[in-house]
């Protein structure tokens, strides 16, 4: 029976032996999170106008008028930002970011029938169509967002969601279509298809991200990120229908404006540096 007991007791002594190993290899918990990320945002169709008119000359006949088709479609582009994320429970934290996401564009105008031939301008409207379809156009919105990051486990491999919601300041008009024309061996015109005198530079954005971190080391962590981009975009509500106004030198066609809200997927690679750390358990 002594010996029993003497047995059961060394049994105990090495368990528990094997058990403080385990507990002391347990991995520190960051809690503070500055993120750089880079990635790629995909493009898509964004707005058509099938029917607009364009101003094509004065003639003893009067006004003269083009049609043509207009559309703008996004380009893939590339996103980079700053993120701040702290964890106020071991697995909620909430976070703030600063973002650049490339939002370039591609305008396409395309002749609906026969253009009026104009040789007192050199073809103007033709040659303006022809230079706007296909044309690349800068675009980018700057954001400012905040929202929440749940992740699944506290150590290690980190699985997570994050919603996040902000504003967004476009830097250019995703609206405006023209192209220039030679009227002459020294006149360059500019034909506005459409034009965005006053463009829109304030917007709503939000976005939906799911990924994993990769522990690197000491103060690192690798992060993967698929996320949607949604954000809200001017477009043309219809055609510019002010006919007096277009005709008239100088004036533009501005069309009726509404916003439609546009869903960017992307994919995004960030470099953790942890700022704060939950230590583990040393005993």
């Amino acid at each position: 029976m002594r010996d029993l007991r003497a047995t059961a007791g060394l049994v105990l002594a090495l368990a528990a032996g094997l058990a403080l190993p385990a507990r002391a290899q347990t991995s520190d918990q960051p809690n503070l999170i500055f993120t750089i990320n880079g990635g790629l945002l995909t493009g898509g169709a964004l707005w058509t106008v099938p029917r607009q008119l364009v101003f094509s000359e004065q003639n003893s006949m009067g006004n003269q008028w083009d049609t043509v088709s207009l559309a703008r479609r996004l380009h893939s582009g590339f996103l980079a930002s700053l993120t701040a994320t702290y964890y106020f429970t071991p697995h909620v934290g909430v976070n703030a970011e600063a973002g650049f996401f490339g939002l370039e564009s591609e305008s396409a105008c395309v002749p609906v029938g026969s253009l009026n031939p104009t040789p007192a301008n050199n073809n103007q409207n033709a040659q303006a169509c022809t230079r706007a379809n296909g044309a690349n156009q800068a675009g980018a919105a700057q954001g400012l967002l905040v929202g929440l990051t749940f992740r699944a486990t506290t150590r290690g491999i980190q699985p997570y969601v994050r919603p996040e919601i902000g504003i967004a300041f476009l830097s250019s008009s995703f609206v405006e279509t023209a192209g220039n024309a030679l009227v002459n061996d020294t006149t360059v015109s500019t034909v506005y298809f459409l034009a965005d005198e006053n463009h829109k530079e304030l917007t709503w954005v939000a976005s939906l991200g799911a990924g994993v971190t990769f522990p690197l080391g000491p103060g690192y962590q690798l992060r993967f990120e698929a996320r949607d981009l949604i954000i809200a975009l001017p477009r043309p509500a219809g055609p510019a229908t002010d006919t007096a106004r277009i005709a008239n030198v100088g004036a533009l066609p501005d069309p009726p404006l509404a916003m439609r809200v546009v869903n960017v997927p992307s994919f995004t690679i960030g470099l953790d540096i942890v700022l704060e750390r939950r230590r583990g358990h040393r005993y």
